[in-house]
This record gives structure tokens, C-alpha cells and sequence, in this order.
């Protein structure tokens, strides 16, 4: 899907091939749309129409009946714009959406899009002509390259490398936010938010599971494909196998299809994810599925040519991740194996939202899963409210489990003696989004890659300049401002929108069912005690509960074995290493950085180019990064392999 809008007062600029439709207005100001991709049009009264682009799952009643929607219901929309308020309108209607509503009366054009921004919607203007598209190649054309340091900044400080909802790589390019409405008229440009109101924490009972379990079911049902087969990006996960098993639940297994991908990324590894790979098959046994599996192939020669194809695409996107090979060829395979057109869920979100991504299995040893589990546990607890209660009462330091992470990380420095609540809130948080480890207090933002000045501007730049309103938040609120905060920067990253895009490029639909508005909501007042603090209770324990309990599920099979990846049970593999050091890829990635090409974009004044000189060095000499200067490599490799305008 491609959404285009021009916004002119000189008509010679209208002659442009690609719009469809003009909307001229009698003070000569002109909008121009490629209107013919609008999913729903609907005319309020004679001054007034409104264009759909995207999808549109359901609506909220007064009183929070749910109705479903489907291709089928524009009047039903038009009856919904008609008597609601914009505002009110987005708070109801659940989907992925971009809108635009033109006023002739008030010769005003409106943009707004569902209520979490799920689809990317770029915008910049020359003088008094402004400019609007799901991809910077429209931007690019009409408007000039200026690069924001910081924000290039940004790549190197969080896992994804992705900049905040709102901003991009371009100083004079920018996203719209979570909650903006943009409104065009003869006066300009101007926008409003919807405000964010934080939910409060709530003492579930045991009857709010089900609860839980119906908003699962009604999240998974609107999305699902109602007239051919839902396939289910599969990972061997909870998440996704909690999402196959309700498809099969709710449509029957000749409904449903699994897919899958093989993860060869070197000689030396071969299938990196074979411990994953061989749960599938009996995830797929339990259910009499046969999961499609795709290669994907880093050791091929071939691999740099394959992934040179999509990388303008991925640009175009403002996407940079190494993932985006991979998820191309599933794309691919996806086409290959059931036609164009497909409907496809993946569990990407749920980690985010109910244990804040505390539940893999991972933060820190591997040993019994029991211990790392509860290790997961106690990580979500130091950002749970227990813990916020003992960091604004000063004593967070004398805490036992704070101490334990301390100590483990004894070469972290952290912060100490913050007696300004501002500063004291925002060096808890910053860790959370930035940098690793995720441990409040400790001192993320020190990277060599940039310059005390760089640093220190980047870690005030959350909190102090784009959402200062968050520094607000407290014992009773903490968890719904994390998730909101998960919407502005992780969740629309490019390690979770990477699916959304190379689906959306091969012509597939894109299904997250744990990205649910009524999810979100439950979630966020979800209290601690649901598998997110020091309790027995286990991460994802309303998920689990759910699988446990309320549907045919192969639960002993999920919890054997390691998780997944080779990491698992040899200390200190890396997934990425194998990519940059020993695959089909490692001789391109040394020939895109043969000329140094950052050096173009990157600020002295930003970046220790320098620093990241060193690092190029030492990798086309074969030695091989560690910690933060790995890190720094691969977010430099990255930037430079997807490029820039």
C-alpha cells in the first residue's frame, strides 16, 4: 500500500502522473491523492469526504460492544465518522490505518491514522507546499536531503536501530506520532495530539483471565482471514503457538498454515535454530499441520546479491535491520507455497507488553530454565511498581535484587546520589529503551562512537525533549506508561515493523494480534503479580494460563529443551557475529565499507569518526570486535548496507 499526498498552492504543481484525484479548493489551494488506493471513501455531506488506506478490524460501542468490521462496511464507518468526533472516532475503530478527511467548507484537509500510528506516514514541506507519503523516494523528490545527527545518534544507542515515533534519520522529515492529527489549510500546517491518559494498575482476579482470554480470542478472530487460510509466522515460542492454537481453535487446522525459516548463517553453525526447527515439527504434529520452511541462507555467495534487491525498499521504508533478508525470503517463500494475497500473524508484541521483553529466557546465565525464568522475573520486577515505590522513597539501593543485577555487572557504572525527582525518574528509565544492560540507574549512554556532548545530549533527548509528560508517571501508573512508551519507540522499530514491510512488499496482509488496542488497555492495568514481580506466578501468566487452561495446547512441549537459538547452550555465540565475520555476507559488508561512506552523512561533532575509523580498520583485518565496539560495528554496518538519500 502506497499513500500519497500533495499539498500545493500553485496549480503547475498538480501535473504529476502519480494522483489520481484532485481536491481543489476555491482559494486556490489544491490536495492531491492517489485516492485510488483508499480501502473505504464515504462522502459526510457536500463539503466533506473521507479516504480509509489500510485495515479496519473492529468497533467499540458505547457500553464496549465489540462489532466486527470487514471489507463490506463503509456505511457503517460513514454512520461512525458522522456522529462521532475525530478524536472519538479513532479511540473506537481498531485497525491499521491511515485517513485523510477533506473539509471544502473549511478548505482544509485532514490526516490522522489508527490509534497507535501502526502505519508510517512521512511528511515535510518546501515553503508553504507540504508533502505526505508511506515512503521517503515521494518525500526525496520534491524536498532536500538534510541529515539529523542525532537522530543518527539514536542508531547507535538502541537494539533495532530505529529512531522514535515522530522523527526520522532527516532533520526536515518527520513521522507522524502516536496520537498526532495533522491538519492542512491556506494558514499552514498544525497539529494536535490525543492526549494519553495513563490507566491505573488493578488487582485482577482470577475471573479477569477470562477476560483476558475473550479479548485474545476477539483480537485473533477480527484478524483472521475469513475466507481463505491464516497463516502463522511460527517461532516455537509461546506467542505465536498460542496464536496457532486459537486459528485451529476457532477455524479448524485446514484453515491454518505454519511457516518457518532455517537459520544458516555460517559453515561453521549450520542451522543455527535447529533447536527451534525441531519444535516446530512437533508443534505442527500436535495440531496435523506441516510447517512450510524457508532457508534462510547467509552462507550462500549468492545472499549480498539477493538482499541488494530489497534494500532500496527497506530504505524507502526508513527500516535498517539485519532481519529484513530474512523476513523477505519468508515473504517470498510465503508466495511461493499459497499465491499472492495471504493473511499472515506473528506474536511480535507480546514480550513488550506483559513482561516489558523480561521473557526469553535470557537475562542472564544459562543454566535450568526454572532459575532464568525467575531471573526474568526478577529483572521485570526492578521496573515494576514495588520497586519505583522503594527508587522514589530513596531506598532502592538497599534492595536485594538491585544489588544482585549490581554486582553481576560490576563493570557498569551507575548512577548514584540523584536527589532531583526529574533527574532520579529519567536515569531509571533511559536503560529500559537505550543501550544494554536494561538495569535502572545503570549508565547506558556511554559509547565511544560518540562525543561526551553527542552522549549527553541523546540521554536527555527521551525524556527531556520528546516526552517530558513521562517523567509524571508512578507507582500506580508505571506499567501503562512503559507500554506507551513501548508504542513510541520499540514497538514500531525495526526489529518488530521489519515483518510489517516485507510482508506488505510482496503483497501479503500482516496480522499482530497481541498489538490489540483492548490487549494494550487490559495490559497496561495488569498488576504485578500476573508474572511481572517476584511472585511464583510465571511470566506471560495470563497467556500461559490461557494455553494451560482454555485450549487444546502441547504445553510440557513448549517448556522442554533450550528456547531456541545455538546461544542457548554455548556461552557466549552470537548470532550477528556469524553474520558479520564468517557468512556469505562478510564480503559485502567490507566492500560497502571500503570508502568509508559514513564519513559523508556523520558529524565530527556528533560521532568519534576516528573511533569508528578503528573499528572499520580492524574488521577488514579480521579482528574480530567485542561488547560495545561489536555493537558499534554492526550498527555502522547497517547504517551504511540500507545507505541513505
Amino acid at each position: 500500500m502506497n499513500v500519497y499526498l500533495k499539498i500545493v498552492k500553485n496549480e503547475h504543481y498538480l501535473k504529476d502522473g502519480i494522483f489520481t484525484k484532485i481536491l481543489g479548493f476555491k482559494n486556490k489551494m489544491a490536495a492531491c491523492a492517489n485516492v485510488g488506493e483508499a480501502s473505504f471513501y464515504f462522502t459526510l455531506s457536500e463539503a466533506k469526504e473521507v479516504y480509509i488506506f489500510g485495515e479496519v478490524f473492529y468497533h467499540i460501542k458505547d457500553g464496549g460492544q465489540l462489532k466486527l468490521l470487514d471489507a463490506d462496511c463503509g456505511s457503517y464507518l460513514k454512520k461512525i465518522f458522522s456522529e462521532q468526533r475525530l478524536p472519538a472516532v479513532i479511540a473506537s475503530l481498531e485497525g491499521q490505518y491511515l485517513g485523510v478527511l477533506v473539509d471544502r467548507r473549511k478548505e482544509e484537509v485532514t490526516v490522522f491514522s489508527d490509534r497507535y500510528t501502526r502505519l508510517d506516514y512521512f511528511y515535510a514541506n518546501k515553503g508553504e507546499e507540504f508533502f505526505l507519503g508511506t515512503d521517503l523516494d515521494f518525500i526525496f523528490k520534491h524536498v532536500s536531503v538534510e541529515y539529523d545527527q542525532k537522530m543518527l545518534g539514536n542508531l547507535f544507542m538502541v537494539y533495532g536501530w530505529y529512531t522514535p515515533k515522530g522523527t526520522t534519520l532527516y532533520a526536515n522529515v518527520k513521522r507522524l506520532k502516536v496520537g498526532e492529527i495533522l491538519t492542512f489549510s491556506e494558514k499552514g500546517a498544525r497539529s494536535r495530539s490525543i492526549e494519553f491518559k495513563p490507566l491505573k494498575s488493578e488487582d485482577y482476579l482470577d475471573k479477569d483471565l477470562v477476560v483476558y482470554e475473550k479479548i485474545l480470542r476477539n483480537s485473533v478472530v477480527s484478524r483472521a482471514n475469513r475466507k481463505g487460510k491464516t497463516w502463522v509466522s511460527s517461532s516455537s515460542g509461546w506467542d505465536s503457538s498460542i496464536l496457532l492454537a486459537l486459528l485451529v481453535d476457532e477455524l479448524g487446522a485446514g484453515k491454518v498454515g505454519m511457516i518457518t525459516g532455517s537459520m544458516q548463517y555460517s559453515e561453521n553453525t549450520k542451522t543455527i535454530n535447529i533447536f527451534e526447527m525441531n519444535k516446530i515439527k512437533k508443534i505442527g504434529k500436535f495440531y496435523g499441520l506441516k510447517p512450510e520452511v524457508c532457508d534462510f541462507d547467509f552462507k550462500s555467495s549468492q545472499a549480498p546479491e539477493y538482499w541488494k534487491t530489497v534494500i532500496p525498499y527497506y530504505r524507502s521504508k526508513h527500516m535498517y535491520s539485519f532481519v529484513s533478508f530474512n523476513f523477505s525470503r519468508l515473504a517470498d517463500k510465503l508466495t511461493q507455497c499459497a499465491g499472492k494475497e495471504q493473511t499472515i500473524f506473528n506474536g511480535e508484541t507480546s514480550d513488550s507488553f506483559h513482561n516489558f521483553g523480561f521473557s526469553q529466557f535470557a537475562t542472564f546465565f544459562h543454566t535450568k530454565k526454572s532459575f532464568t525464568e525467575y531471573a526474568d522475573k526478577m529483572n521485570c520486577y526492578l521496573y515494576g511498581p514495588s520497586f519505583l515505590k522503594k527508587v522514589l522513597s530513596g531506598t532502592y539501593e538497599n534492595d536485594k535484587v538491585f544489588q544482585i543485577f549490581r554486582k553481576m555487572y560490576s563493570s557498569v557504572e551507575f548512577a548514584s546520589d540523584l536527589s532531583d525527582k526529574k533527574d532520579l525518574l529519567e536515569s531509571y528509565l533511559f536503560p529500559f529503551f537505550y543501550g544494554g544492560p536494561r538495569i535502572p540507574f545503570a549508565k547506558t549512554y556511554t559509547n565511544l562512537a560518540l562525543t561526551a556532548k553527542a552522549q549527553q545530549e541523546i540521554f536527555h533527548f527521551p525524556f527531556r525533549d520528546f516526552l517530558p509528560e513521562a517523567l509524571s508517571l508512578s507507582e500506580s501508573d508505571l506499567y501503562s506508561w512503559l507500554i506507551y512508551l513501548y508504542n513510541i519507540f520499540h514497538s514500531q522499530g525495526s526489529t518488530v515493523s521489519i515483518h510489517k514491510h516485507a510482508m506488505e512488499y510482496r503483497g501479503h496482509r500482516w496480522r499482530s494480534p497481541f498489538n490489540d488496542y483492548r490487549m494494550i488497555d487490559f495490559l497496561s492495568r495488569a498488576p504485578e503479580s500476573w508474572g511481572r514481580g517476584l511472585e511464583l506466578n510465571n511470566t506471560k501468566y495470563p497467556l500461559k494460563w490461557v494455553a494451560k487452561n482454555r485450549v487444546k495446547f502441547p504445553y510440557g512441549l513448549l517448556e522442554e529443551g533450550p528456547h531456541s537459538y545455538l546461544y542457548d547452550v554455548i556461552e557466549g555465540f552470537s548470532l550477528i557475529a556469524e553474520v558479520t565475520y564468517r557468512s556469505g555476507m562478510t564480503p559485502f559488508f567490507k566492500e560497502v565499507l571500503a570508502d568509508r561512506p559514513y564519513r559523508k552523512i556523520l558529524d565530527g561533532a556528533t560521532f568519534e569518526l576516528a573511533y569508528l575509523d578503528r573499528l572499520v580498520a580492524d574488521f577488514f583485518a579480521g579482528k574480530e570486535a567485542k561488547g560495545s565496539d561489536f555493537n558499534n560495528l554492526v550498527s555502522l554496518i547497517t547504517l551504511c548496507v540500507i545507505g541513505w538519500y
